[in-house]
């Protein structure tokens, strides 16, 4: 398995439960559409997104796309049952916050791969540290399994353990970008994310403001960044090109 590939530039999050909004991102030109059963999809929707993650990949996929899922630690389970299947290019473990999570995902996995007669070590595994217990267990998680194939912060969950600033700036976050890069290098693996400033709310920014938070991160050595916009991919991509 590749553990760093150098093509996702974009990372377009969609609510694995909207048929509508994964065929819109299927055209939107991201590098990696991410199906996410954790942050956009109502507590009480969440079976009936399970159910249609199997065609949700292959709708995702259809203009070549490369096919993530983001999953939640607590439902490693029910949601890896889900999203294990041909076409899924690897995962997003939200609020990642140990080794054992990683470890029990990557034993999940594989079983999921054989018994869907999937190639093995298919799918990857892309640790979300999106509280402070995660980030200072970071250098263990993204060694805890060969899986690994990328690392990236969570700054809205990341607000409600760290004080933001005066000015509306997470406080220490240009911190923990900069650690997350020297961390991935040290892991071999790609860091994802980007340099938002307020009052930006990052994944919600205009396309002009994603583009300069893309460029200020790849300069500080990020590879990509997720989004949640369909506009949003493009600034991404050229923020990123030839990476």
């Amino acid at each position: 398995m590749t553990r760093g590939k150098t093509s996702r530039r974009s990372w377009l999050l969609v609510p694995a439960s909207k048929p509508d909004e994964i065929a819109s991102a299927a055209k939107s030109g991201a590098d990696v559409i991410v199906l996410d059963l954790v942050e956009l999809v109502a507590e009480n929707d969440k079976p009936a997104a399970r159910q249609a993650v199997r065609g949700a990949i292959a709708a995702a996929s259809a203009s070549g796309s490369e096919v993530f899922a983001q999953i939640a630690p607590q439902f490693l389970g029910a949601d890896l049952e889900a999203a294990v299947w041909p076409g899924l290019a690897g995962v997003v473990v939200s609020r990642a916050e140990a080794v054992e999570e990683i470890a029990e995902a990557a034993a999940l996995i594989a079983c999921f791969e054989t018994e869907r007669e999937m190639t093995a070590d298919s799918v990857g595994i892309v640790p979300a540290l999106e509280t402070a217990k995660g980030n200072h267990a970071a250098y263990d998680i993204l060694h805890a399994s060969p899986r690994v194939c990328g690392a990236t912060l969570g700054r809205a969950d990341l607000v409600m353990d760290l004080r933001p600033e005066p000015n509306g700036e997470l406080h220490l976050m240009p911190y923990l970008m900069q650690r997350l890069v020297i961390l991935a290098g040290a892991a071999g693996v790609p860091p994802i994310g980007a340099w938002w400033r307020a009052p930006d709310r990052g994944l919600l920014a205009t396309p002009e403001n994603t583009y300069d938070a893309g460029h200020r991160g790849r300069a500080i050595g990020f590879k990509g960044a997720m989004c949640l916009k369909a506009d949003q991919v493009a600034a991404l991509n050229k923020a990123y090109e030839r990476l």
